[in-house]
This record gives C-alpha cells, sequence and structure tokens, in this order.
C-alpha cells in the first residue's frame, strides 16, 4: 500500500512540474505550539509568515523580496477516536502587510483527519473545509489530503533522529467574487525529533493553480519549529 501511495504521489508531482505558466518562489516560516487540555481535547496555535523572493513574469526572471502575509491560527481538536479527530479552527491573516493596499482576511475551519497505518510507515488522510472572508469576496474551500511519513533510521523515531515526509492536497474553491479552481500541492520534505517533545522540519512543495484551466506553478519553502507542552 506505501507503494501505492508514493507512486500516487510521485505521479502528481511530475504533473506538476510538467505544467507551463508563470512560477514563483516562496519561504514560509511557521511556529505551531501544542498543549493538552484533557483527555480528549487538544489546542495548537501556531503563528507563520510567508516572504516571496522570485517572480517570473513574461519569460524574465525577477529576484525580489516580498512579504506576502502574516497570520495566527488556532485550531481545538477533539479525538473522537483512537484513529479520527475532529477539528475546528479560525486564522486571521494581514496580506502585503508592508503595502498600503493590504487587506485581511478571517478564516473559519473544519475538518476530520483519519490515521489509516501507524507503524512504521503512518499513513494519513484530513478533510477540511473553510470559509474565508475578505474585504471584497467570500469563498468556500474544500480541501482533502493524503499524507505518509516514516523513520528513516530505524522501525521507531528517538530523539535526533530523521523521519521522511510526502503528501498531496487538492484544494478546491468557489464563492461570491471568486472564480472557481482546482489546485494540487505536492510536497516532499524531512524532520528531525530534536527533543523530546519538539522537532524541526523542512519542506518543498509545488503548488499548481487553477490545473484545470490556466496553471500557474508557485514553489514554497516551508520551514517549521513544532513544541509540545504536555
Amino acid at each position: 500500500m506505501c507503494r501505492v501511495i508514493s507512486a500516487i504521489l510521485a505521479l502528481s508531482a511530475l504533473n506538476s512540474f510538467a505544467q507551463t505558466g508563470e512560477l514563483e518562489a516562496h519561504w514560509e516560516i511557521a511556529l505551531p505550539v501544542s498543549y493538552t487540555i484533557s483527555e480528549r481535547w487538544k489546542m495548537n496555535t501556531t503563528v507563520t509568515s510567508r516572504t516571496g523572493f522570485y517572480r517570473q513574469e513574461q519569460a524574465a526572471d525577477n529576484l525580489e523580496l516580498f512579504v506576502n502575509f502574516l497570520e495566527v491560527t488556532q485550531y481545538a481538536t477533539y479525538r473522537a477516536t483512537h484513529d479520527i479527530s475532529l477539528t475546528v479552527g479560525y486564522r486571521y491573516r494581514s496580506i502585503n502587510p508592508t503595502e498600503s493596499s493590504g487587506e485581511r482576511e478571517h478564516r473559519l475551519m473544519q475538518q476530520i483527519g483519519i490515521i489509516h497505518l501507524r507503524s512504521p510507515t503512518r499513513i494519513a488522510s484530513r478533510l477540511r473545509i473553510e470559509q474565508r472572508f475578505r474585504t471584497d469576496d467570500f469563498a468556500h474551500r474544500i480541501r482533502y489530503r493524503l499524507s505518509a511519513d516514516r523513520p528513516l533510521q530505524g522501525e521507531k523515531l528517538d530523539v535526533r533522529e530523521f523521519y521522511g515526509i510526502i503528501s498531496n492536497e487538492l484544494v478546491s474553491q468557489f464563492g461570491n467574487e471568486v472564480d472557481t479552481n482546482l489546485e494540487n500541492r505536492i510536497s516532499v520534505g524531512i524532520g528531525n525529533k530534536w527533543g523530546q517533545s519538539s522537532k524541526i522540519q523542512i519542506e518543498g512543495q509545488i503548488r499548481s493553480d487553477d490545473i484545470l484551466d490556466n496553471p500557474v506553478n508557485t514553489f514554497y519553502l516551508m520551514t517549521g519549529l513544532y513544541f509540545n507542552l504536555d
């Protein structure tokens, strides 16, 4: 089954690279902090920033720095069973905060997460529904992600050991004053459990926007420092 999952994700990645269109590159930094409040409830607070550094426009390469957004997200997760969790969340995002044309976004999120396989390779899926409120538009978003991760130095992940991660996500959006489109996101990365309750993770992600019509490819380098306060 793991080989089938890897093959599907690899084909999606090849399709993303094969698409024509403009290309942008961004660096995203996240700081998620998780903490348990009861036997079944867990909270997560994440601060994220994204800075762009490359734009390809009309066959011209442009290196420039531009702040895409700063955001704060709060999740509350209920563990329904050993393998199923239900999550609600709220996100506040400041878009283009250094520009006078910057705007604000509020986002509500509801999701279900399922762990299909745990050891040594963990395979999980996530279905998320979002309502995105901006100054001039409102959009519904439906997202489905399939992911896999595995220790790279044995059957069990211990402190100071590395693990590999791969995922693919489809994102569809529709709503008032928003063009309906379908986006594909393929991610590959590596992480290290550098403490008993902390880890660092680096991922490369290709997003192909509007894949059914006029795709625009965006590359993201995503780094995260994860802390668990339990």
